[in-house]
């Protein structure tokens, strides 16, 4: 589990969901990849992830777009 209260299982979940609202299926293993490069993301790095994003959706990784997706929807929501 980590700091926020998700354990690796749900995340490996809804990066499935998620992957499947993108378009994309992922398998169990692909899922567990994403949530590991999802915790090893810093802030800067998804911020970076999300400004190429931004400007060019499909210059951007599955990986990369879903590992940062489930660690913003990991976050604390604002206080």
């Amino acid at each position: 589990m980590d700091d926020r209260g998700w354990d690796d299982d749900r995340a490996a979940e809804l990066v499935v969901v998620l992957a499947a609202l993108a378009g994309r299926d992922v398998g169990d293993a692909e899922a567990r990849v994403v949530v590991a490069h999802s915790r090893a993301l810093s802030p800067d790095d998804a911020n970076t992830i999300w400004q190429r994003h931004h400007r060019a959706p499909r210059t951007v990784p599955l990986r990369d777009y879903l590992a940062m997706t489930l660690r913003f929807v990991e976050r604390d929501p604002p206080a």
